[in-house]
């Protein structure tokens, strides 16, 4: 029993000596691979090497003195001033259509006719009922002639007389009635020949030719736009209406309106800001503006939705280029360039701003260079390479004062270098 138990002790006691070993050489193996040199150690440390020394490329503008356009903006919809459902105002069958889809028509011009004979049939019907009552008057009235001249002669009474009187006014009364009933049948057969009751663009028609029209048909047979001008909608914060109200009231002709889509390609520039509502939405907080725009070249569509951008002034003032504002933990700023061509992060404060330019509050001056193309690259000391739009390096002017900074100009000496491992 004791030799079994003596037999276990020594393999427990072999066991776990191979166990160190086995952990011994794994160690010495992972140290051996960590410290020895490997085909990728040299570039991951050589590209982080000279990124510190190799110079970014980047294109530059210079901060300048000019005017900016203060506008507002906002999301609008074009809505054409009239649009009209082409109905028949009477019944009866479509029978002729004188209309293309689409087409461009004037006020006036005939787009269908339903078909007339009914009321051709009542027309003349209303005009034999007054050449009717017409002869009849004609004849009362030679009756009351003739009874005043017996009057006269005391051959008859006055009763006599009074009633030839009555009996022409009797008639004349019809005839005014039967001239109203021939105009109602003449209006009746009329509409008839449906027009166009404004200049603009037709739809796709509703209703085909043989169809039956009724009055109580609210579809129509199509639908006409004006299109030219064509008018625009869009809402302001109230906020922004003492602006806006301040613009309308230094300038006495209306306001000029752009359009812009969604891709930020100029749609129209022609645009009079027209008026505004008399109250603010208190569910949005805003005011409903109107626009009108020529459209002779129709590229306002109704129900389009557009960006909108009213002109209320110009401003003077420092500008950039807009792309080169930055934003960031620090808020707003821009990349300026030294003397040295070394970049540092200026905070900035913006003022009005569009799709091109900006205007600088503070923190800049005129003269100064701004990065506007390659910012993705650079911090704060980069050393760069300043570009021109065609991809050549910028030529630097070598004059004497180049390398002399400005007085309390920031420059790149005396500051610490930064470490390749940053």
């Amino acid at each position: 029993m004791s030799e079994l138990n003596a037999g276990r002790g020594r393999r427990s006691r072999s066991f776990y000596v191979w166990v160190m070993v086995g952990l011994l050489l794994t160690a010495g193996l992972v140290y051996y691979a960590l410290s020895s040199p490997t085909p990728t150690a040299s570039p991951m440390r050589g590209p982080r090497g000279m990124m510190g020394a190799t110079k970014v490329p980047v294109q530059v503008a210079t901060v300048q003195q000019g005017l900016i356009d203060q506008t507002l903006n906002a999301i609008a919809t074009v809505k054409p001033l009239q649009t009209v459902a082409i109905r028949g105002e009477v019944d009866g069958v479509l029978e002729r259509v004188h209309f293309k889809d689409g087409q461009r028509v004037k006020a006036g011009d005939l787009l269908a006719e339903i078909d007339p004979r009914t009321y051709q049939v009542q027309l003349d019907q209303a005009r034999g009922q007054l050449a009717q009552n017409q002869a009849q008057l004609k004849g009362a009235q030679q009756e009351l002639a003739r009874h005043r001249v017996l009057f006269q002669q005391n051959s008859i009474a006055r009763q006599a007389l009074e009633t030839k009187e009555t009996a022409v006014q009797q008639l004349q009364a019809q005839i005014k009635a039967n001239q109203a009933e021939v105009a109602r049948a003449q209006v009746q057969l009329d509409r008839t020949r449906i027009t166009a009751p404004l200049d603009g663009r037709l739809g796709l028609r509703k209703l085909d030719q043989g169809n039956l029209v009724s009055a109580a048909n609210t579809d129509g047979i199509v639908i006409i736009t004006q299109v030219d001008p064509i008018g625009v909608e869009f809402s302001l914060p109230q906020n922004q209406l003492s602006n806006l109200l301040g613009a309308m009231r230094q300038n006495e002709s209306p306001l000029r309106v752009s359009l812009i889509d969604s891709t930020g390609q100029l749609l129209s520039d022609k645009g009079r800001l027209q008026a505004l509502d008399n109250q603010i939405d208190i569910g949005t907080g805003t005011l409903k503006v109107k626009a009108e725009f020529d459209n002779a070249d129709e590229t306002l569509f109704a129900n389009q939705f557009v960006n909108s951008r009213v002109f209320l002034g110009q401003e003077q003032g420092l500008l950039i280029p807009s792309h080169a504002v930055q934003r960031g933990s620090v808020g707003t700023y821009v990349y300026t360039l030294d003397t040295e061509d070394k970049v540092h992060i200026q905070v900035v404060e913006l003022g009005t701003a569009t799709l091109e330019s900006t205007l600088i509050k503070t923190g800049l001056k005129e003269g100064d260079r701004v990065v506007v193309e390659g910012t993705d690259r650079l911090r704060e000391g980069s050393e760069v390479e300043v570009m021109q739009k065609d991809g050549q390096a910028q030529e630097k002017a070598a004059t004497p004062d180049a390398a002399k900074p400005e007085p309390g100009k920031r420059t790149g000496e005396g500051r610490r270098p930064r470490p390749a491992s940053e």
